[in-house]
């Protein structure tokens, strides 16, 4: 069995590491490296053939590792811009006789009418001469080099992962929380231009990431924009082997991309009968959603709560305080069961996919026909959102993240 060590961070890190994860041939043992627990937090959990260390080392660190573990062969993954990390990788890997590779990401050609910087200093000083907003989009690590600027704290909007340290670098150096766009990427065309134009920026600051790294979004946005583009280049040309060469020295294959399930369709409830049993926190939290559409709404439960008994004085629903009854299921389109009784909830959904009516069963996604999702709406705009029914917490997140940018004008 041969001990692979990992050092990632990037895109090709990260499939790498789920490669790795999905490896069932026994002949590696995979132990990757990442800086902080924000990275370790977008790796594969540890199994059998991955251990994913959090931790920031050192060139001395490192070759303890590399002894410690028996390590018969290392990968740089690290971020093209992290020279010293790279250079610290090899030379441990050197000095305890371990071959190293280093993988490299693809490069993107910019055009003659960006302007191209050596480093973060020489971009700042550019700006320096300049007027007008600025998207920030090379990380926390340079901050530093920027505050040179005049109103940096006013003209400045760095785009930063959403982690404490980073933040409150940040906050020390007399960065505007207001200007603080702290968010995980990838970054797509739209979420840039969304930036872009919702700070009205004149510049953007991007390092030649490449591909991986959503450089070519960022210049398509900056373009529609109307902003200039500011590239810091490559420190310098290196030498090492693609992830697809990777992959293939590590005996692996690259992990597929998964496919979902369930598509977010949108239909039209115009004068489809709904009905919802239950009448708990749940049902009551449904319940308001579906009173907001052109539907025929019915509510069944021996008790309900206030703001259920509202949206009936209103006349948005009927409401029989009462219990269910099979028969209710008469003539609706679409049920939701959504009691506190797990046993009913389950018997409603058998009954209507034996009737062949739509149904969602609250405590139960597997016998669901569709998600009740977590809904938007601000005008003409609808959202909808669901982690496939794993994790309501995430998208809880990110339905308030969405709600705060539609208040600040995010639409416009």
């Amino acid at each position: 069995m041969s001990n692979i060590l990992i050092f990632a961070g990037t895109t090709e890190g990260r499939k790498l590491a789920e490669a790795a994860a999905d490896d069932q041939s026994g002949q590696n043992r995979f132990l990757v490296c990442v800086a902080t627990e924000h990275g370790k937090h977008l790796l594969p959990k540890d199994s059998d053939s991955l251990t994913v260390l959090a931790r920031r080392l050192d060139r001395r660190e490192m070759e303890e590792l590399i002894r410690k573990e028996n390590i018969d062969r290392v990968i740089d993954a690290t971020h093209p811009y992290a020279a010293e990390a790279t250079e610290n990788i090899r030379m441990a890997a050197e000095h305890t006789g371990v071959p190293c590779m280093r993988l490299l990401r693809r490069q993107a050609e910019p055009e003659e009418r960006h302007i191209i910087t050596a480093s973060a200093k020489e971009a700042a000083e550019y700006l320096k001469d300049t007027s007008g907003n600025v998207l920030l989009t090379t990380g926390s690590k340079e901050l530093a080099e920027f505050t040179v600027i005049a109103d940096f704290e006013k003209r400045l909007y760095p785009r930063i992962l959403p982690v404490p340290e980073m933040v409150k670098r940040a906050f020390d150096l007399g960065f505007d929380a207001a200007h603080l766009i702290c968010m995980q990427g990838p970054f797509s065309y739209e979420d840039n231009l969304a930036m872009l134009r919702h700070i009205n920026a004149d510049y953007l600051v991007t390092k030649e990431s490449g591909e991986a790294g959503g450089f070519s979004h960022k210049l398509a946005a900056a373009e529609a924009a109307g902003a200039k583009v500011i590239i810091i280049g490559r420190p310098k040309q290196e030498e090492g082997i693609s992830l697809e060469e990777a992959l293939k020295l590590c005996g692996l294959s690259q992990v597929p991309a998964k496919k979902a399930a369930w598509f977010p369709m949108f239909q039209d409830l115009t004068g489809k009968r709904i009905l919802v049993v239950g009448g708990g926190r749940i049902a009551a939290r449904r319940i308001r959603i579906l009173s907001q559409y052109n539907c025929l709404l019915t509510v069944v439960a021996p008790e309900v709560l206030p703001p259920v008994k509202e949206l009936e004085r209103q006349g948005l629903l009927r409401l029989e305080e009462r219990p269910y009854e099979e028969a209710d299921l008469e003539d609706a389109d679409i049920v939701l069961a959504a009691t506190g009784d797990r046993e009913l909830n389950r018997s409603i959904g058998i009954l209507c996919r034996q009737k062949e009516i739509t149904v969602n069963v609250a405590d139960r996604k597997e016998e669901c026909d569709f998600y009740f999702p977590g809904v938007i709406r601000h005008g003409d705009l609808t959202i909808g959102f669901t982690a496939g029914g794993k994790d309501h917490a995430l998208a809880k997140k990110a339905r308030i993240l969405i709600e705060r940018g539609l208040e600040n004008g995010l639409d416009r």
